[in-house]
C-alpha cells in the first residue's frame, strides 16, 4: 500500500517548526512535584545493568523486566542481563532500585518515589513497590536521543500524587470494547500514573460479564459480546500488576434493558425487553431538540422494580458473585438518569410508596440505593453512585461521582455532599466523549471553586476521565481516549499550579509517541480507518486532510444521531469509519501551526514565515491530490467539500501573507467555513483568520454543549 508514515509527518513537522525541547524544562508528563536539573547526561551503553533491593514482589520483578525489555528496544542495545530477579542486588549497578514495602494497589497507597540521575549512576528509591513502578515510568520518559546515542539529563526528582483517585472510566456496554483494547488502555494508564480503571459494564445496550449464577445475563443481554470470568480475573490481575485497581459498575435501577431481557421479573413494567437503545423515538413526528428532551423526561424507560424483595434477593447473589471477580473493595451502582416515570405508572409501586410514606420517586430511589448499599457492605464493598444517588439519608461512606456539566439540568452542589460527610470523585469537566480539546479538561480542577482547601483535601478523592461509548467501538476507542486522558492524568497527579496549556501540549505530543510505542494502537487504528477510504491508493492526501479537522464539540453528534439529522451511528451495528469517527479531538498539526502563527505575529521572523507558507502551500496543493483519490473511492468523494475548504482557506492565508485580497471578503469566506460539515470543523481557521486580521484570538475558555 502506498502510504506515508504518520510518525514521519510528525517528525518532519516538529523539525520544521523548530519546537525543540527547551533547555530549562523536561518532557515529563505528569510533571513531578519537584525536579532539579543539572548540567551533563547519563549515557546508555552496552554496560548498563540493573540492581534492586526490597521485599519479594512478583509484580515489581515483572515491572522491572518490562522496563528493561522496552528500554533495550528503545535504545537498540543488547544488554548483558537476560532477566532481572531479586538475586540481582548489586548496589554498584548503573540503575539501582530500592523499596521498603510490598503493597496491593489501593486508594491512598504510598506512590511516592525519589529519582537521582547522575553521570554514571541512576538511583531510584520508593517506600513501596508500586511507588518504584511510578518512578520507572518517570525514568523512561527522561530518555532522549541525539546523534551520539540515547541519554537521560542529570536530574533529581522527588514526586508523589496530588490526588488519591486518578481514574479512567470506559463504557463497554453501549459498544463492546475488546479485551485486548482494555489491556492496552491499562498499559497507557500506567505510563501516566493513573490508578483506577472504572468499567461501565451494563447498560440498556448490553451486559458484558459472564455470570454463572445468572447465565441468562450474557445469553440474552449481550448479543454475544461479553468478558468471560477468566478474562475478568486476568484483567484485574493485569491492572494490579501495574498499580491500578478495577471498579465495576452495573448501572441500576435504570439503564437496564439488557438485564431485563434476561430476567424480566425484575422490571417495573412488562415489555419485550432486549439489548437496545434506551429511548424509543420513532413515534415522534417532526422531532426536534425540544421535543426530544421533553420525551426523555416524560416517557417510561426500562427500570428495576425496587419494591419487591425478590429484586434484592437477586442482587444479593449477583453482587456476591461479581464481588468475587472484581476483588477491589468498590462496587458502582450507577443510580443515574432515572426519571421515575415507570414507577409512577405502576399501581403496585405507587401503593408501596404510599405505604412507606414516600411522596416522590426520588425517595424511592434513595430507598433502592440504601438497599444496594446494605448488600454491598455485606460483601465488604464500598458503594459508589453517580451524583443522582446523593440524598439526605445516604450513608456517609458512599462515594458520590459528580458528572453533570453546568447547563444540563439540576446538578449536585458538591458542598452539599461534602458537608453531609460523603467523599467525591469528579468527572464533571472530564467527559472525553464531548470531543473537547485537551486544554479544556486541563483547566478544570477536581476541587470545586470556592471549596476550602481543608474540605477539598478531606472530601475530594480525585477524578476520572470518562469515555462513554455511544460513538466509539473497539476500532476508535483509543483515538478518542488518548492522548487527551494524559492531560487529565497530569491535572490529577501534578501540583495545582502546573497549568501552562502550551507546555502541556508540547509534552503531550512527545508522550503520544511513547504511548503508541509502548501501549496503545491509537495511531495504527487512525491509519487503518483512513486506509479504508483510499482502497490501496496513496493515503497521504487523506491524511493531510484528516490531520487538520476535529469533531464538532459537545453533544451535537449524539443529539444528531438521536434526531436523525447527523452522521452519528443510528444503531449498535453502525460502522464507525466516518471522518467524525476518526479525527482527533485535538489537531496536533493545528497546534504546531498555531505556534508558528503566534510566533510570526509577535516577532515577524522570516523562519516562522517560511514555516507558515510551507504548511499553507501544502494544504492548498493537497486539493489536486485528494481529487485524484476522490475520483476512484466513494468515501473520499463524499468528503470532497472538506478538501475544497482546506485548500480555499490555505489560499486566503497565503493571500494575507502577501497583502492580497479583500479582507472583508476573506473573513466572510472563513466565517462560512466555520459551519460544521460531516460533523467536523476545520481546526486551523482561527489562525488563518489571524493572518488576515493581524490578531490571534485566545482559545475559547469553553464550548457550547448543544
Amino acid at each position: 500500500m502506498k502510504r506515508i508514515s504518520f510518525f514521519s509527518l510528525l517528525i518532519l513537522l516538529s523539525t520544521a517548526t523548530g519546537f525543540a525541547q527547551p533547555t530549562d524544562t523536561l518532557n515529563l508528563l505528569p510533571r513531578p512535584q519537584s525536579t532539579k536539573i543539572s548540567t551533563g547526561r547519563f549515557d546508555f551503553t552496552a554496560g548498563f545493568n540493573i540492581g534492586m533491593k526490597g521485599p519479594e514482589s512478583a509484580k515489581f520483578v515483572a515491572a522491572i523486566n518490562r522496563f528493561y525489555q522496552q528500554l533495550g528496544r528503545r535504545v537498540n542495545i543488547s544488554f548483558a542481563q537476560e532477566f532481572i530477579s531479586a538475586a540481582d542486588n548489586d548496589a554498584s549497578a548503573q540503575l539501582y532500585i530500592t523499596y521498603d514495602q510490598v503493597i496491593a494497589p489501593a486508594i491512598g497507597m504510598d506512590e511516592s518515589y525519589s529519582l537521582s540521575v547522575e553521570s554514571n549512576k541512576v538511583t531510584l528509591h520508593a517506600a513501596t513497590d508500586i511507588g518504584a513502578e511510578r518512578g520507572l515510568e518517570t525514568l523512561y520518559q527522561l530518555i532522549s536521543p541525539d546523534k551520539n546515542g540515547f541519554y537521560c539529563p542529570l536530574v533529581e526528582v522527588n514526586d508523589s500524587p496530588r490526588f488519591k483517585w486518578r481514574g479512567l472510566m470506559i463504557d463497554v456496554a453501549r459498544h463492546f470494547i475488546p479485551f485486548e483494547v482494555l489491556k492496552r488502555n491499562i498499559d497507557a494508564m500506567a505510563i501516566v500514573k493513573m490508578n483506577v480503571l472504572h468499567l461501565h459494564l451494563s447498560d440498556d445496550e448490553g451486559f458484558r460479564v459472564e455470570s454463572k449464577v445468572f447465565p441468562l445475563l450474557q445469553q440474552k443481554g449481550s448479543n454475544g459480546y461479553y468478558y468471560t470470568q477468566d478474562q475478568v480475573r486476568e484483567l484485574v490481575g493485569y491492572a494490579h500488576d501495574r498499580g491500578i485497581i478495577v471498579v465495576p459498575e452495573f448501572d441500576l435501577p435504570g439503564h437496564c434493558s439488557s438485564i431485563l431481557a434476561a430476567y424480566p421479573y425484575l422490571a417495573s413494567y412488562p415489555s419485550d425487553y432486549k439489548p437496545a437503545h434506551r429511548y424509543k423515538l420513532d413515534s415522534i413526528k417532526d422531532i426536534n431538540l425540544a421535543k426530544l428532551m421533553q420525551r426523555i423526561s416524560s416517557m417510561p424507560t426500562p427500570t428495576i422494580d425496587p419494591t419487591k424483595e425478590s429484586t434484592y434477593a437477586f442482587f444479593d447473589k449477583f453482587i456476591k458473585e461479581m464481588g468475587g471477580l472484581f476483588t477491589d473493595p468498590y462496587f458502582h451502582v450507577g443510580a443515574d438518569e432515572n426519571n421515575g416515570v415507570a414507577w409512577k405508572q405502576n399501581p403496585d409501586i405507587a401503593a408501596f410508596m404510599q405505604t412507606k410514606g414516600m411522596k416522590t420517586t426520588d425517595e424511592l430511589q434513595a430507598y433502592f440505593v440504601k438497599r444496594m448499599y446494605d448488600i454491598a457492605k455485606k460483601y465488604n464493598k464500598r458503594l459508589i453512585g453517580w451524583e443522582e444517588a446523593f440524598n439526605e439519608a445516604i450513608p456517609q461512606d458512599v462515594i458520590v461521582q459528580k458528572w453533570k456539566p453546568s447547563g444540563l439540568g439540576p446538578t449536585l452542589n458538591a458542598a452539599d455532599a461534602v458537608h453531609h460527610g460523603n467523599q467525591l470523585v469528579v468527572s464533571a469537566g472530564y467527559y472525553l466523549d464531548l470531543f473537547m480539546p485537551a486544554y479544556i479538561h486541563y483547566q478544570t480542577d477536581p476541587a470545586p471553586a470556592g471549596m476550602s482547601q481543608a474540605d477539598a483535601e478531606k472530601a475530594v478523592l480525585g477524578a476520572e476521565a470518562a469515555q462513554w461509548a455511544e460513538l466509539v467501538d473497539g476500532g476508535n476507542e483509543e483515538i478518542r481516549v488518548w492522548p487527551r486522558a494524559a492531560a487529565i492524568a497530569e491535572r490529577l497527579w501534578s501540583a495545582a499550579n502546573v497549568k501552562d496549556a502550551d507546555d502541556m501540549y508540547r509534552r503531550l505530543w512527545m508522550l503520544d509517541f511513547e504511548l503508541n510505542d509502548r501501549a496503545i494502537d491509537e495511531n495504527e487504528n487512525y491509519l487503518k480507518i483512513l486506509a479504508r477510504w483510499v482502497n490501496d491508493e496513496d493515503l497521504s492526501p487523506v491524511l493531510t486532510l484528516a490531520n487538520v479537522y476535529t469533531p464538532v464539540k459537545g453533544y451535537k453528534r449524539l443529539m444528531g444521531g438521536m434526531l436523525g439529522t447527523g452522521k452519528a451511528p443510528a444503531n449498535l451495528n453502525s460502522p464507525m469509519v466516518n471522518i467524525a469517527d476518526v479525527v482527533h479531538s485535538d489537531s496536533e498539526t493545528g497546534w504546531y501551526f498555531r505556534q508558528s502563527v503566534a510566533a510570526w505575529l509577535k516577532d515577524h521572523k522570516d523562519a516562522d514565515l517560511q514555516v507558515i507558507k510551507s504548511m499553507l502551500t501544502r494544504w492548498q496543493n493537497n486539493k489536486a491530490r485528494f481529487d485524484n483519490v476522490a475520483n476512484i473511492t466513494p468515501y473520499a468523494q463524499q468528503v470532497k467539500d472538506l478538501s475544497d475548504n482546506l485548500s480555499a482557506a490555505a489560499v486566503i492565508g497565503l493571500q494575507a501573507l502577501s497583502g492580497q485580497g479583500n479582507k472583508e471578503d476573506q473573513l466572510k469566506q472563513l466565517q462560512q467555513m466555520e459551519l460544521s460539515s460531516h460533523e467536523v470543523i476545520l481546526a486551523i481557521l482561527p489562525e488563518i483568520e489571524a493572518l488576515v486580521t493581524g490578531t490571534l484570538k485566545p482559545l475559547p475558555a469553553s464550548y457550547p454543549m448543544f
